[in-house]
């Protein structure tokens, strides 16, 4: 069985903070401090396919604090 890693935890709980920008901006500052550089850039390049269209300004703004795509 694979591992269930950080990466996937924390995927489950951006999707279920999309509604509220402010919360989804605050879950995903966390989710960047806690993921490695590898893994924050499979995040960054997810939350581009699934969540660009509705949270591009608070993708932009975490991501600019860190250089990780």
């Amino acid at each position: 069985m694979e591992e269930f890693r950080m990466l996937d935890h924390q995927k489950i709980v951006l999707e279920q903070v999309t509604d509220d920008k402010y919360l989804f901006q605050k879950e995903l500052k966390k989710s960047v401090s806690w993921l490695t550089p590898e893994d924050a850039k499979k995040l960054y390049g997810w939350l581009r396919k699934n969540f660009w269209d509705s949270h591009k300004k608070e993708i932009q703004a975490v991501f600019k604090m860190v250089t990780v795509h």
